[in-house]
């Protein structure tokens, strides 16, 4: 009979410490065009704030673009000979959902049918 603690965690040192991520460069600064598409993303806002301007002078341009700050709330909005600052508020905050007593959520491998779902015959 095996005579461990039971807290004892027996897995290799890598599965004990999960998944590891590559680590990741910062750019919270996005330049997103007239549809909303992202066009690019940096890690300094002047640098964000000038390729933008240098961006809308193009003839196929989908204008107005927008440099978001999302830490800051604001945006700058860009077009030709323009460059509006735009401050973000909030109105009011609505309620949303009620937290879920759920301790772990299930999580499944892809193509892994949830086993707690209810099935058809």
């Amino acid at each position: 009979m095996d005579r461990r603690a039971a807290d004892q965690d027996c897995r290799p040192a890598e599965a004990q410490a999960g998944p590891s991520f590559p680590p990741r460069r910062i750019r919270p600064y996005a330049v997103l065009n007239g549809y909303g598409e992202q066009l690019a993303t940096f890690a300094d806002w002047s640098d964000a704030h000038a390729w933008a301007h240098r961006a809308a002078d193009e003839p196929e341009a989908i204008l107005p673009l927008e440099v978001e700050d999302r830490s800051q709330r604001i945006t700058r909005r860009i077009g030709r000979g323009t460059c509006e600052l735009i401050a973000w508020t909030i109105f009011t905050k609505i309620g949303g959902c009620e937290p879920v007593e759920e301790s772990h959520p299930a999580i499944y491998e892809p193509g892994e049918a949830d086993p707690t779902a209810a099935t058809t015959p």
